[in-house]
């Protein structure tokens, strides 16, 4: 049995305990939030509620810090400091030398510091890696409506950094040449973001993020010989598109031209993203293997910052 402290209980933060709540190997010990409405989320009155974490933190092996990101580095140095594991939300940071900083405090305790790139744990996501080869185009679509509660992030951090994390590691390639506009909609920062990349192993992305839309729409296309495959993050389902043949029919006054494909739909298992992401990081406490991996953490956070210093000189 794990035992687990939760610091923020907001919107994250209660999806986290729900998803703790159905981990057998997971005890969770205490929260902290400052707002007492909060703890309302948490039912059991065996969890001790507070407004600092310090009242129950020398009794956990791990925390997951949910809290504003500008809190993150502050309270996850602490932890980590006093031997804590930490499973935190991304961004683990707004600069890259804190978060070089928070990495070497962890391989020094010997700890785990895993970031929330939940996606990473989508079933869909697990699959896809299987069929990807050598893909020449990649395009995502993230985008849904504005919550004030992201609004001191910009989309890029707030949304974009999923599907960079996604597609840094399916690429595998250096960056040749990067391009990014933004547009601030429904706040200060911004709001809309579409960002190209092309990789010096040939491959181009086109990623478009959005938190002023009127809908919420989650997919991935990838184009690549002899297939075009659709990925839905939210429904967790794959399609793979196969052209089979064309033909062109002369008619009166017309011509008509006819494209045949087949369509495959990928058996994927689907289970709770969230609740396997905690799942991984218990398992790397209990087993002390994979406790941090700078390297891919490091990729997609160094280029989110990158991409939003651009748009706020746009600004």
């Amino acid at each position: 049995m794990v035992k687990i402290g939760i610091i923020g209980l907001g919107k994250m933060g209660g999806y986290h305990a729900n998803a703790c709540s159905i981990i057998p190997q997971i005890k969770l010990i205490g929260i902290s939030d400052p707002c007492e409405d909060n703890w309302k989320k948490i039912r059991s009155t065996k969890v001790i509620k507070t407004k600092n974490y310090n009242d129950w933190i020398d009794s956990v092996d791990g925390v997951i810090i949910a809290v504003p990101t500008d809190l993150h580095f502050e309270i996850a140095k602490d932890c980590l400091t006093r031997n804590k594991h930490v499973l935190i939300e991304k961004p683990l940071t707004k600069s890259i030398e804190q978060a070089k900083e928070l990495f070497e405090i962890a391989a020094k305790k010997q700890c785990a510091l895993h970031i929330g790139h939940v996606e990473r744990f989508n079933g869909a996501v697990q699959e896809l890696k299987k069929i990807i080869h050598k893909p020449y185009l990649i395009e995502s679509h993230r985008m849904g409506p504005f919550s004030p509660r992201v609004q001191n992030d910009t989309v890029i951090l707030d949304l974009m950094i999923h599907d960079l994390d996604i597609i840094l590691g399916m690429v595998n390639s250096p960056i040749k040449t990067i391009n990014v506009i933004g547009n601030a909609v429904k706040s200060k920062k911004c709001d809309i973001g579409i960002v190209q990349i092309y990789f010096k192993n040939g491959t181009a992305a086109n990623i478009v993020s959005s938190r002023a839309s009127h809908i919420k729409k989650r997919i991935m296309t990838i184009h690549q010989k002899n297939a075009f495959i659709e990925l839905n993050f939210t429904s967790q389902d794959i399609s793979i598109h196969r052209h089979s043949s064309d033909s062109v029919k002369l008619g009166h006054n017309q011509l008509k031209y006819r494209q045949e494909e087949t369509v495959d739909r990928l058996f994927v298992y689907k289970d709770n993203p969230l609740k396997l992401e905690i799942e991984h990081f218990i398992k790397s406490i209990k087993s002390g293997k994979n406790l941090i991996d700078p390297e891919q953490d490091l990729g997609a956070l160094q280029i989110a910052l990158q991409l939003e210093k651009a748009v706020s000189i746009q600004g």
